[in-house]
C-alpha cells in the first residue's frame, strides 16, 4: 500500500504522547536524522510536555491533538500513546493529510487496524508500526541464513518471553482493558508473533490454539499464555510469554529447528550440519545486546524518514503486515474465549 511517500526536506514531524519510549527512544532518534525537524509536541502533561520541549528545542507544545494538527503544518506523526487512543488519533492525523508511525501494537484488535488501513488507503499515506525487532542487526543476520536456506527447511520453532516475578513495573493503562485492549498477549506477545512471522518470509497463518492463566489473581487480564500458531506447509511456532511468571530474572529466547540446522536468540547462535558434524556457523557481530537494543530504534525511525524521503522504496512493518499479525492476535483471543483451535 502506498502511493503518497515522497515528502519535502526537511520533514516536518510531530510527536503526540510523550513517555518514557518518546523521552528516552523517538525523540532522541528523530533528532539525530539529518532530514527531520521535529517541529511540535503533544501530551496531556503539559509540565513534562514543556520540559521536553525545552531539552529537545521543540518549539511547540499542545495539550490536544486536534489544536496541534489545525496549527502546524506537518507531514508525519508518531503516534506514542496508550493503545486505545492510537485509532482515533490515527484517524484524525490522516484526516489532515499526514503520514503516521504508530508504536506498537497498531491498535487494540483486528477491527482497528483495519480501519486505519482504509483509511491510509483512501488518504494515499504511509502507516508504519513500530516492531523494532526487525531492525536488530542479529536478528537481520539470523533472517539472512534462514532465508538462504543454511538451516535446511524448517519445521518448528520455539519463542519466550517471561518477565520475572514482580520484577517488571507496568504502566497502569497497561493493566486496564479498555485501554490496552488484552493483557500481556498484546503486550509481549505481539512482538514476538510478528518477529517469527517476518523471519519466516510472512508464511500464511492457517490455525491457532491458546491457554490464558492470570498468575497475579488481582488482574484482570492475561499475564501468562501459551500459544500454538501453525503456518502454511505444517511449520508449527510454539510461544510461551507471561508478566508474572516464577522466575529470579527474566527469560527470552528463540529457537529454530530446521532438518540441517538449529539456531538460537538471545545471543545469536547458528549450527548446522556439515560432513556429518555439527558446525558452529554463527557470524561475528560487533554490537553488544544493549547497543543491539539501542540501534534497532534508531534503524527503525531512521527506515521510516528514508522512507518517506524515497531514500528506500521498501517499506518494513507496514500497516499491511499489522493486519495479518492481528488476525492472528485475535485468533490467539478466540481460542483462550473458545477454549478450542481456530482456523483463520
Amino acid at each position: 500500500m502506498n502511493n503518497g511517500k515522497k515528502t519535502g526536506l526537511p520533514v516536518k514531524t510531530g510527536v503526540v504522547g510523550c513517555g518514557g519510549i518518546a523521552q528516552v527512544i523517538h525523540i532522541p532518534a528523530l533528532q539525530k536524522h539529518p532530514d527531520v525537524n521535529v517541529q511540535a509536541l503533544c501530551d496531556s502533561d503539559t509540565s513534562k510536555v514543556a520540559v521536553l520541549a525545552d531539552k529537545f528545542n521543540v518549539p511547540h507544545v499542545y495539550e490536544d491533538i486536534a489544536d496541534m494538527l489545525m496549527k502546524e503544518d506537518l507531514d508525519a506523526l508518531f503516534i506514542l500513546t496508550p493503545n486505545n487512543l492510537h485509532l482515533p488519533m490515527a484517524l484524525l492525523a490522516l484526516e489532515h493529510g499526514l503520514h503516521l508511525f504508530i508504536e506498537k501494537p497498531a491498535g487494540r484488535n483486528g477491527a482497528e487496524v483495519r480501519r486505519i488501513k482504509d483509511r491510509a488507503v483512501m488518504a494515499s499515506k504511509i502507516v508504519m508500526v513500530g516492531m523494532q525487532n526487525r531492525f536488530r542487526p542479529d536478528i537481520l543476520a539470523l533472517r539472512k541464513f534462514i532465508h538462504a536456506e543454511e538451516l535446511g527447511k524448517l519445521f518448528f520453532i520455539k519463542a519466550g518471553w517471561l518477565q520475572a516475578y514482580h520484577q517488571s513495573i507496568k504502566q497502569p493503562w497497561l493493566l486496564n482493558k479498555p485501554v490496552s485492549g488484552g493483557g500481556v498477549v498484546l503486550d509481549l506477545g505481539v512482538q514476538l508473533i510478528d518477529l517469527v512471522w517476518w523471519l519466516l518470509g510472512k508464511p500464511a497463518p492457517q490455525s491457532v490454539k491458546s491457554f490464558a492463566y492470570r498468575i497475579n489473581e488481582n488482574l484482570s487480564l492475561e499475564d501468562f499464555c501459551v500459544v500454538c500458531i501453525t503456518f502454511a506447509d505444517s511449520l508449527t511456532f510454539s510461544l510461551e510469554i507471561s508478566w508474572n511468571f516464577p522466575l529470579a530474572s527474566d527469560h527470552l529466547y528463540l529457537e529454530i529447528a530446521g532438518r540441517e540446522g538449529t539456531a538460537t536468540l538471545d545471543p545469536l547462535r547458528l549450527q548446522k550440519i556439515m560432513h556429518g558434524q555439527m558446525m558452529n556457523i554463527t557470524p561475528e557481530l560487533k554490537e553488544s545486546k544493549i547497543g543491539n537494543f539501542k540501534l534497532a530504534y534508531q534503524n527503525e525511525v531512521n527506515h521510516f524518514l528514508d522512507y518517506l524521503t524515497g531514500r528506500t522504496d521498501q517499506l518494513e512493518s507496514g500497516i499491511d503486515d499489522a493486519v495479518t499479525i492481528f488476525s492472528i492476535i485475535d485468533g490467539v483471543y478466540e481460542s483462550m474465549k473458545e477454549q478450542h483451535e481456530i482456523r483463520l
